[in-house]
């Protein structure tokens, strides 16, 4: 940064004396520096006066924020890039400081005669920059790439020993190393939550003409047995429970058929989980904006993440080789990420069928039902005791009931 003296490079010398109001700034972060800071009852540059109360603020204050967040992401073209004057100036892409401001920043003065902003170019310095390590990819730029890879890897190329796989591009990271820097990323950003315990959720089934579903296990995900069916977080064989915040979205992501009816179970959770939740991602900072301790770019890479991992899929073969990405990480959080020395139960996830609506599969077989004593009785009638007691053992760690089942739609046939 500059010390204040006149022209230097990233100075707040130029703006000293002067007094500017949020009117003369288009940027919502810039703006409310402005309110924040204001002392003075006349901005210098707009014009703007009011008799009872100050309306703006220093203008070397603001300018102070627009430097750091330059200095964050910018860095002189000659400390970094190569330079042949007779092949017409630096390698790479570069831009002087006008250019920098108005197309790369894009920094926005509504009420501007011309005078604000010379004297924000004046601080900056009259230098020719460019991005701070031009030569490599950004963060997310390298987080996106090799989320890609990831998925095309996956896919067509190694399915069931990725972990030990080598990558040719070495500015990427390899599918090895991106489950972690995922992992990490969302803990950095606050996704890791609890449910509390006695919170509801929904679970729709499909039925046909004749039949009535009615009991936990008539609304439970099938036996390992006949998993049998790909889908969105888990492969065929591998049991887990989908369900969504409200019935409509839940019937909404099941709904393939009209002719089929729809029945609606309520489930309690009767226990606190920790599930990751992708619904709630922080907003990307602005370029003005303080970053509190997460960067933007591995935000804006969790945004793309987040949109892949939701992208509908249509119904047919596809899902068998579509679904493996979020398949792969699906597992490699219910088995190997912890929070806190803690597994998660779950994840929440935007619906693709539903717009606003949310999603969540829960890493729960049938054995996490809570049976009624009809239901009880029922299942442990004529068994062997060694069986009774297995069963009642895991019945000890169950932790979802059947509060309620409702019909949404009745089948109309064939």
């Amino acid at each position: 940064m500059g010390d204040g003296d006149e022209g230097a490079c990233l100075s707040t010398g130029p703006a000293e004396g002067f007094f500017v109001c949020e009117r003369c700034f288009e940027d919502d972060t810039l703006k409310a520096l402005v309110r924040q800071n204001v002392s003075e009852t006349e901005c210098n540059f707009c014009g703007r006066r009011s008799r009872r109360r100050p309306v703006a603020a220093p203008l070397d204050r603001i300018i102070e924020v627009i430097n750091e967040a330059i200095d964050r992401e910018y860095d002189l073209a000659a400390n970094n890039l190569g330079y042949e004057s007779a092949e017409g100036g630096y390698y790479g892409k570069h831009w002087d400081t006008y250019d920098l401001l108005t197309d790369q920043i894009e920094l926005e003065l509504p009420n501007d005669d011309g005078t604000l902003f010379e004297i924000i170019r004046s601080c900056v310095g009259d230098e020719v920059w460019c991005e701070r390590n031009p030569y490599s990819l950004r963060q997310d730029e390298k987080l996106i790439y090799s989320w890609e890879h990831f998925c095309e890897f996956i896919k067509y190329e190694r399915r069931y020993f990725f972990l030990s796989a080598a990558k040719d591009d070495n500015e990427i990271f390899d599918p090895s190393e991106l489950l972690p820097i995922i992992g990490s990323t969302v803990e950095d950003c606050g996704l890791i939550r609890t449910i509390a315990k006695g919170s509801l959720i929904y679970r729709a089934r499909q039925f046909a003409v004749g039949e009535i579903l009615k009991t936990s296990y008539d609304l439970a995900p099938p036996p390992k047995e006949n998993a049998t069916r790909s889908n969105r977080m888990s492969p065929a064989g591998i049991v887990m429970f989908y369900a969504s915040d409200d019935p409509q979205t839940a019937a909404a992501e099941i709904d393939d058929k009209p002719s089929l009816g729809i029945s609606i179970g309520t489930f309690r959770i009767t226990r606190d989980i920790l599930v990751l939740d992708l619904t709630r991602l922080p907003r990307r900072p602005a370029f003005f904006e303080n970053h509190y301790g997460y960067d933007r770019y591995a935000v804006s890479f969790l945004h793309e993440f987040v949109r892949s991992m939701a992208a509908r899929v249509e119904p047919g073969n596809r899902e068998h080789v579509d679904y493996v990405p979020t398949q792969v990480v699906t597992e490699w959080f219910r088995t190997a990420f912890k929070h806190a020395d803690t597994s998660i139960d779950g994840i929440y996830y935007p619906s693709a069928q539903m717009k606003a609506g949310t999603s969540l599969v829960l890493f729960a077989e049938r054995d996490r039902l809570v049976l009624n004593k009809r239901e009880l009785r029922e299942e442990t009638n004529e068994k062997e005791p060694y069986e009774v007691w297995g069963f009642s053992e895991r019945q000890e760690n169950a932790w979802l009931r059947l509060v309620r089942v409702r019909v949404m739609r009745q089948p109309t046939g064939s």
